[in-house]
This record gives C-alpha cells, sequence and structure tokens, in this order.
C-alpha cells in the first residue's frame, strides 16, 4: 500500500529531475530565419521566446550560430546590447557562451544603405550546452566555500 507520504515524495522527486534536465541538459537546437524581408538601414528582432514556444523552458539560451546568405552586410545584437558583431555577406560565425553568457532575443541590422534583404536569406541556430566538467567543478567550489565560510557571490 502507497502512502500520501510517498505519493508527495515521488512527485516532487519527478519535478526535481524535470527542473534538473531543464537547467543543466542540453537543449534541442531551434532553427529561426527571417520571415519578411529587412530594408534598407532597418533592424528586426527576434525574441525566441516568441518564435519558438518550445524554447522557453531551456531559456537561456548559450549558443548561437549566425548564417548570412544574402548580400548584404548584417550586424547582430545579442540581447538587443549597444555592443554588436558584424557579420559580412555569405559568411557564418558561431559565438557560444564564452563570448555571450545568456541569450534571450537576437536584433539583426541590415548595414546596407540602398538594398533590402530578401526573405529567409539570414538563419540562425541557437541552443545551450549541457553542463560541462569545468562549470560542475566551479559550482561544487562555490558551494563548498559558501558552506565553510558563509561567503555570499
Amino acid at each position: 500500500m502507497i502512502t500520501k507520504k510517498e505519493v508527495k515524495r515521488d512527485i516532487i522527486s519527478q519535478k526535481v529531475r524535470t527542473q534538473y534536465r531543464r537547467t543543466q541538459e542540453a537543449s534541442p537546437i531551434f532553427e529561426l530565419s527571417n520571415d519578411s524581408t529587412i530594408g534598407a538601414s532597418s533592424s528586426v528582432v527576434f525574441d525566441i521566446g516568441e518564435r519558438e514556444p518550445n524554447s522557453k523552458k531551456y531559456l537561456p539560451l548559450s549558443n548561437i550560430r549566425i548564417v548570412n546568405n544574402s548580400t548584404e552586410n548584417i550586424a547582430v545584437f545579442i540581447n538587443q546590447r549597444s555592443e554588436g558583431v558584424t557579420v559580412p555577406a555569405g559568411t557564418i560565425i558561431t559565438l557560444d557562451k564564452g563570448t555571450i553568457p545568456s541569450i534571450y532575443s537576437v536584433k539583426i541590422t541590415n548595414l546596407d544603405t540602398s538594398n533590402s534583404i530578401s526573405a529567409n536569406k539570414i538563419k540562425f541556430s541557437v541552443w545551450r550546452e549541457a553542463l560541462v566538467i569545468d562549470d560542475a567543478y566551479r559550482r561544487m567550489h562555490k558551494a563548498f566555500y559558501k558552506a565553510l565560510y558563509g561567503f555570499k557571490w
């Protein structure tokens, strides 16, 4: 016979496992592209959670690969920051969590003043990589130091 306490413990255990998977394991790769044309010297903002509802449980994402198949240069602003990355025409650039710690949204600006970018010429993939051993040791060290000395990060 299963008691209420055991059922509650199983529910909590399942929630903890789900939360661990969402925060520590790798996410699927989410593929996005510009659905409409981007006019000359104009910008488009991609909110990853809005465009891909399945990505909400994995946010923030840690890696992005930008493919510029257009004939115009673009600037990419991660999380709509003031500093951006220039992606020349016909190139692929990958940024990881060492460069950008978290990705929620992407702003793409057409740097050409006379030509617009056709639909589906800018593609990008975003994902979160799994917890690596260095991060695990870093977290373990913080927890150990905090337990020993009560230090807050």
